[in-house]
């Protein structure tokens, strides 16, 4: 909504405050990152490394206060998370030590060694940069990753800095491709495309660990929205069965990348299934069986040619490999193993049966999920007054393509072996393309800050202690009358002059067949 005549210069100082703050804070941060090159407890906590540790944190807080105060600023999404996004650009990782690794593995595989054989310690000048846990081990990304990882080193000619800073390159292609799909995607839903690219490109949270951390999780994700995206398009089109299979191969590329991309399947499946249905064709077992087959081969064609590329195929199952299960992250099941290791139990021990663990509970949420909000042929709900094992009467034999996505990824993430706040970006990105209602919107801000702070503040202390706080923290939102006002303010905000108006509790449901 363009403002009127009489708002334009309040607008603009809004505007004009938002963004040099932001971009003070994005700078502070980038500071910090560069000369706190690793993480752990300030050595010197009130002297030299005292000062980094304060921009840091200042620039934190700073960056997050311009982003709630750039709720009503609707129209300017990409403008502010453009201009807050170039101090990182040039600065070291941040937040994490992920890219070095992956200079590292680019470095490996751009000098004729195989990644999946030759251990990160021997990545010449880079070496000495990947975290110590990990420089013994060899690779656990997909040949996609590995060969992207290369490219940037390539054009970096191998120099050390300039190679990790290459990395930001897929990051920011992936900002990009992120905001394209969220902007024509919501177009197809009652969703308000403000709050959507507020959420998922203006985002603190978001820009923090693709742009400034570059993890793969950023482009990863960017090809998985856009496998959806293209598959209901073309589902739309009458052609469901292109659909599943242009869909796919993006999977395939998007599991290339790194590994939960393949889950997108389950949400092209679901989508394409729906729209089908909607127009007309069969809504049976075998026709959903059929398409989801056609999905899954396609995806599985991608995914073995990019890795037969170079010969590199399935080496990141190899043992030598890095286990996120081996060190402390904010998984349930890591947090348990280590808690067991304090009793004198080794840790290595305990990592195949943890993985087990981890895949049948993973497997179990994700069967929970498909029945609770992906087709379901036959189902009526007629049968059942109440929800039966967790589904609704209304949810039809049809279901909640888009919600079942979110959920997928977000059980895959909890029940994972590893789980670190970046990998909840898939997610939000998903939730934020539904309507949401006020108390929805302000719940999902502090969310974000929340999660924002959980990341700065593990890279100085254990989960133990990080994890704890940031419940405080949720805790602290819910029961303060003033944080709650302030988050209220923040959702009203960005519901306001939108096209339709959310209620307190109230959400806006559109008559659209893909969500």
């Amino acid at each position: 909504m363009t403002p009127t005549s009489g708002r334009l210069p309040a607008v603009r100082l809004r505007l004009i405050e938002v963004l040099l703050v932001g971009v003070l804070g994005s700078a502070m941060i980038s500071w910090w990152a560069w000369r706190d090159a690793a993480p752990g407890h300030p050595a010197d906590p009130v002297g030299v490394e005292a000062g980094p540790w304060l921009a840091g944190l200042a620039g934190l807080i700073l960056l997050l206060a311009a982003w709630l105060r750039s709720a009503a600023l609707r129209g300017y999404r990409l403008v502010t998370a453009t201009v807050w996004s170039v101090p990182m650009l040039l600065t070291r990782p941040v937040l994490s030590l992920d890219g070095w690794a992956y200079a590292a593995q680019g470095w490996l595989l751009l000098h004729g060694h195989n990644p999946y054989l030759v251990p990160q310690s021997q990545a010449g000048p880079l070496a000495a940069r990947v975290d110590g846990h990990w420089a013994a081990t060899t690779a656990v990304y997909p040949p996609g990753s590995l060969w992207i990882q290369a490219a940037m080193t390539w054009l970096a000619h191998s120099d050390p800095y300039w190679s990790v800073v290459a990395m930001r390159i897929p990051a920011v292609v992936a900002m990009i491709l992120i905001a394209v799909v969220v902007s024509r995607r919501t177009v197809r839903m009652a969703a308000d495309i403000e709050v959507a690219l507020w959420f998922s490109v203006t985002n603190p949270f978001v820009l923090l660990h693709i742009v400034g951390g570059m993890h793969n999780d950023g482009l990863q994700t960017a090809v998985a929205l856009w496998s959806l995206w293209i598959g209901l398009l073309l589902a739309r089109a009458g052609r469901p069965w292109l659909a599943l299979v242009v869909g796919g191969l993006l999977v395939g590329v998007s599991g290339t990348i790194k590994q939960p991309g393949v889950l997108a399947g389950l949400g092209l499946v679901a989508l394409v299934h729906r729209q089908a249905v909607g127009d007309g064709d069969r809504d049976g077992w075998g026709a959903l069986v059929g398409r989801a087959a056609v999905g899954a081969i396609a995806a599985v064609a991608a995914f073995a040619g990019i890795s037969a590329i170079g010969g590199l195929g399935m080496g990141w199952l190899n043992p030598t490999a890095g286990n996120p299960v081996s060190v402390t992250s904010d998984s349930p099941i890591a947090l348990v193993v280590q808690v067991i290791g304090w009793t004198g139990v080794p840790i290595s021990s305990m990592v195949p049966i943890a993985t087990g663990v981890s895949l049948v509970l993973t497997g179990l949420a994700i069967v929970w999920c498909w029945w609770r909000w992906g087709p379901v042929p036959g189902w009526s709900g007629g049968q059942h007054r109440h929800h039966y094992l967790g589904r609704s009467p209304a949810m039809g034999s049809l279901g909640r393509p888009m919600i079942l996505q979110a959920a997928v990824l977000t059980a895959f993430a909890l029940f994972g072996a590893g789980l670190q706040p970046w990998y909840l970006i898939g997610p939000l990105v998903l939730v934020c393309l539904k309507p949401l209602s006020r108390r929805e919107l302000a719940g999902l801000a502090a969310a974000v800050v929340i999660g924002t702070g959980l990341g700065f503040l593990q890279w100085f202390s254990s989960p133990f202690l990080a994890l704890p706080l940031a419940g405080l923290a949720a805790v602290g939102c819910w029961w303060t009358p003033a944080l709650r006002r302030g988050l209220d303010r923040v959702a009203a905000d960005l519901s306001a002059g939108g096209a339709q108006p959310l209620g307190t509790d109230q959400t806006v449901r559109g008559p659209l067949r893909s969500d």
